[in-house]
C-alpha cells in the first residue's frame, strides 16, 4: 500500500472513529450517585408542628373538693352536730374526637356525679325530748358538659399535655332526712297527723365552667391514660325544695355552690394517634 492509500486508510478510520465516540460515551454514562438528586433536595424532614387525632370514650373518677363552709354553718352543725369533710368522689364518663379540619382541636360530652354522705349521725330528740330520731343527711353535686381541648404540638412520644375547658349545666342536691323508729309500717301513719317524720330534698341547678389541664399517655394506639386537674367553677340558680316548690327566701342556702378544685383520672379506648 503505496503512502497516499495509507493517508486515505487513516483519515478514514479516524473519521468513523469520532463518528462512533460519541454513542459509545453516552452509552457507558451512569447516573451520579454522589449527589443528590434534584427531588431528594426538596424531601427535608418535617420540622412543622405534629398534628394529633384522637376518637373515643371511657371512664372517670375524680376526687372533688368543694367549699362546705355555708353548707356546714347552716346545715351540718344544727342538723347533725358536725361538720361536713370537704370531699366528694366522683365518677362520670366521656367521649370526644378530633375535628379533622381544625388541628388538634378535639370536642366531646362528659358526665360527673358525686355524693358526700360524711355522717354517723346520733339520733337527736326532738319534740321537747318526747321523741327520739336519727337525722341523715347528704351533699350531691352532678353535671353535663361539652368539652372543648386542643393538644399541645410538641414532639414527645406518646405522651400530650391537653388544655381545655368544660362548659355544661347541672344541680346541687341537698338531702335531709329525719326519722323515728316504727314497729311496723303504717302509710297514712307516716304521711298524716303530726309526725316527727321528714324527708327533704333541696336543689339548685347550676352553670359549669371548668377550665383544666390534662396530661395524656397513650402505650398503644388503641389505650390511654389520663390524669387532669382543673377548677369547677358554678354559677348558681334558685334553690327549689322537693323536686321543683318554691322556696321564696333560702338565704341559708344561698352561699352552698358545687364549686371547687377537681383531680380526676380517667382510661379511655378508642384510636389515638
Amino acid at each position: 500500500m503505496n503512502l497516499t492509500g495509507s493517508t486515505r486508510f487513516l483519515w478514514i478510520t479516524i473519521f468513523l472513529a469520532l463518528c462512533v465516540a460519541p454513542r459509545l460515551v453516552h452509552a457507558q454514562i451512569q447516573q451520579d450517585t454522589t449527589h443528590w438528586n434534584d427531588e431528594e433536595l426538596y424531601q427535608e424532614e418535617d420540622k412543622g408542628a405534629p398534628a394529633f387525632f384522637s376518637v373515643g370514650g371511657g371512664v372517670l373518677g375524680a376526687f372533688f373538693k368543694p367549699d362546705l363552709s355555708a353548707f356546714n354553718s347552716n346545715l351540718g352543725i344544727p342538723f347533725v352536730g358536725k361538720n361536713y369533710r370537704e370531699q366528694v368522689w366522683m365518677i362520670g364518663g366521656q367521649g370526644f374526637v378530633t375535628l379533622p379540619w381544625v388541628k388538634n382541636l378535639r370536642l366531646g360530652g362528659m358526665g360527673y356525679s358525686g355524693t358526700s354522705a360524711d355522717c354517723g349521725c346520733i339520733d337527736t330528740t326532738v319534740n321537747g325530748g318526747a321523741d327520739t330520731v336519727n337525722r341523715y343527711m347528704t351533699y350531691e353535686v352532678g353535671y353535663a358538659a361539652i368539652t372543648i381541648d386542643y393538644v399541645l404540638p410538641l414532639r414527645m412520644g406518646h405522651f400530650h399535655i391537653v388544655p381545655g375547658v368544660a362548659l355544661g349545666y347541672g344541680a346541687v342536691n341537698l338531702y335531709l332526712r329525719q326519722a323515728q323508729n316504727r314497729l311496723s309500717f303504717d302509710l297514712n301513719a307516716d304521711f298524716n297527723g303530726s309526725s316527727a317524720n321528714y324527708t327533704h330534698t333541696y336543689t339548685s341547678n347550676f352553670f359549669l365552667y371548668m377550665p383544666q389541664v390534662q396530661f395524656e399517655y397513650s402505650p398503644i394506639g388503641f389505650l390511654m391514660f389520663r390524669l387532669s386537674a382543673g377548677w369547677q367553677g358554678t354559677a348558681m340558680g334558685t334553690w327549689t325544695v322537693d323536686q321543683g316548690v318554691s322556696l321564696g327566701s333560702a338565704n341559708s342556702l344561698s352561699g352552698i355552690k358545687g364549686s371547687g378544685l377537681i383531680v380526676s383520672l380517667g382510661a379511655f379506648l378508642g384510636l389515638f394517634q
